[in-house]
């Protein structure tokens, strides 16, 4: 599909879909659980389908209606089918290390995009507990060979995905004698670590962190099932956000400014580039603002390297964006992707290995690809409500994680005319 995004007079109050991290959390969480949990307010998209497919092929119960997701878990065996995780990595992640935990040999199958993307330390942990694990990324599948164990104690590098260190924590309470992970290295995307810390806790397990953040410790506890509610997702409220102070004036609610969430940071890149930005107990109001180019570190909050390019293809100067290498490995090379596209629409990019410099003030229309990526369709997708007469190409892959993306950015004002 391509989306025509042409300029308008840009003016709403929108909510937010929930977040896809906690949803997926939540999710897990509820599964392992002993009984039926309730989760409020979780993502529908391609992502959040993904999970909820898998859990189900190991045996959790799951319906949904408008309102919510029942899950009722505890009794998890075997799937005799493969366990789909289509484009999600922390499906496909944190499945794989719930696999290690069911007696028994499950499949798990990936896309493409993410059988790319790098799993080999995770793959290297689950072979600690003594299961077979052999993942084939040509073909994008993972075999594990599980069994129960009283207890497991593992070593694992987290300075490539933090998703790795979650979905050992995440399978914690499947040790009845408790789970032990030293991380060597340095975490990467601390703050999602902390979600999952956070998750674990409200459905009744605790984590200990020991040694200076080098070891993780889950004492032998059960989950226990709760009533959850998702909070609003940062990521995609990053757009919309980015979209008032570039062209009117959104408010977006059901963000809470103190969430864990790492995108939440887009309050404070907003305020560095000199937009106005209004917090309240319930949500975030943009304006049109003139902005200034700056310097932001994106290390901790890679997945805002789309929207904070955009910004800083409108602001006045150089804005350098640093710490964005981590953003090659996602559902596409976005440093690339974001430069060729920026390129096509006339702006100056230039890219080392952890630093994008883009110079601002002067973006055009155009037809940039998505590279079937939904932070990047997204993204574009705010720059054409600014500049005017932007195709993206490819603006279906929104589905992954905000499916109502363009019907959002019609209600605020923007025009946006689809073709398939």
């Amino acid at each position: 599909m391509r989306a025509h995004v042409g300029s308008g007079e840009v003016r709403g109050t929108v909510g937010v879909p929930g977040s896809k991290s906690y949803t997926i959390r939540a999710a897990l969480c509820a599964a392992i659980a002993d009984g039926e949990s309730i989760i409020l307010g979780a993502l529908k998209s391609d992502d959040s389908s993904a999970v909820l497919d898998c859990i189900q092929a190991l045996g959790a119960g799951v319906s949904e209606s408008a309102e919510c997701i029942t899950v009722r878990g505890g009794a998890l065996r075997a799937s005799t089918r493969a366990l789909w995780c289509r484009e999600s990595g922390a499906t496909f992640r944190f499945m794989a290390a719930l696999a290690a935990t069911v007696p028994g040999r499950t499949v798990l199958k990936c896309a493409p995009s993410l059988a790319r993307r790098p799993m080999q330390p995770l793959v290297d942990a689950i072979r600690q507990l003594g299961v077979g694990c052999e993942f084939d990324a040509v073909s994008g599948t993972l075999v594990v060979m599980g069994q129960l164990q009283p207890a497991a104690q593992v070593t694992l590098r987290a300075d490539i995905s933090s998703q790795f260190l979650s979905a050992m924590l995440l399978s914690g309470p499947r040790y009845d004698d408790g789970l032990q992970v030293d991380v060597p290295s340095p975490v990467v995307s601390e703050r999602y670590i902390r979600m999952t810390e956070e998750c674990m806790r409200r459905f009744g397990v605790e984590v200990h962190v020991l040694d200076d953040g080098h070891r993780f410790v889950v004492p032998g506890q059960r989950y226990v099932p709760t009533r959850y509610a998702v909070e609003g997702d940062w990521s995609g409220a990053a757009a919309l956000l980015a979209l008032g102070a570039l062209a009117g004036d959104v408010y977006v609610t059901g963000l809470k400014e103190t969430s864990l969430q790492a995108d939440a940071a887009m309050i404070g890149i907003l305020r560095q580039m000199c937009a106005t930005v209004e917090t309240g107990s319930n949500g975030v109001r943009t304006l049109r603002s003139q902005l200034c180019a700056c310097s932001v570190d994106l290390g901790e909050s890679i997945d805002l390297l789309p929207v904070a390019c955009v910004l800083a293809a409108v602001a006045e100067g150089t804005t350098r964006l640093t710490g964005i290498a981590r953003a090659r490995d996602k559902e596409s090379d976005r440093v690339a992707a974001m430069t060729a596209g920026l390129r096509t629409l006339g702006v100056s990019v230039e890219v080392d290995d952890d630093e994008m410099r883009v110079v601002g003030g002067v973006a055009h229309g155009g037809v940039v690809s998505s590279a079937n990526d939904h932070r990047i369709a997204m993204a574009f997708g705010v720059l054409g409500a600014v500049v005017g007469d932007i195709v993206v190409d490819g603006a279906e892959c929104v589905a992954k994680t905000y499916p109502r993306f363009w019907d959002t950015l019609r209600s605020l004002g923007v025009e946006v005319e689809s073709d398939e």
